[in-house]
């Protein structure tokens, strides 16, 4: 009884180190398995659904040369660290959310974005993987990317735009 009564006057100091090891186990985790912006494309998209890990195992099996990952990302995931938002290389973004991120995008051609999906038609690139909605959504390079000169960003982008398919239940 002595035992467990010892145990439970502990837990709070059991609870936080456990706490305390997930916490430091997370950070390692993600120090071993991410790379710096110059070795990945980084990849966010603006939708509701996406199948993240595929569509970067797709797009990682045309990399180009000097890139180790493509990391594929909704934007709920980028809006935890909004002032990085522009030092992603690639975004799709739904026509009416145009306007609140222009100053992080630059079209392929360096002016303007270029449509991955019309919704009119219900056709788009990738689709099978980007859960699109009822409006249209284009394709950006991030203003910031560390590979707009590289062209690396466009290189993946391009091979994105590509990628045919209809989206499941068509």
């Amino acid at each position: 009884m002595r035992f467990f009564r010892n145990v439970f006057s502990q837990l709070h100091t059991f609870v936080l180190w456990a706490l305390f090891s997930v916490l430091f186990w997370g950070w390692i985790f993600a120090l071993i398995t991410d790379t710096s912006p110059a070795k990945k494309i980084a990849v966010y998209c603006d939708v509701p659904e996406l199948r993240d890990v595929d569509l970067a195992v797709e797009l990682e099996r045309h990399m180009p040369e000097g890139i180790r990952m493509v990391k594929v990302h909704s934007f709920d995931y980028v809006m935890m660290d909004i002032e990085n938002i522009g030092k992603g290389d690639i975004f799709i973004v739904a026509a009416s959310d145009l306007e609140k991120y222009a100053e992080f995008l630059t079209g392929p051609d360096g002016e303007s974005g270029v449509k991955i999906y019309d919704a009119a038609t219900g056709t788009g690139a990738a689709a099978e993987y980007i859960g699109y909605t009822d409006e249209d959504f284009y394709l950006f390079l991030g203003s910031g990317s560390v590979h707009l000169e590289d062209g690396k960003a466009a290189q993946v982008a391009g091979q994105l735009l590509s990628m045919t398919g209809d989206a499941p239940g068509d």
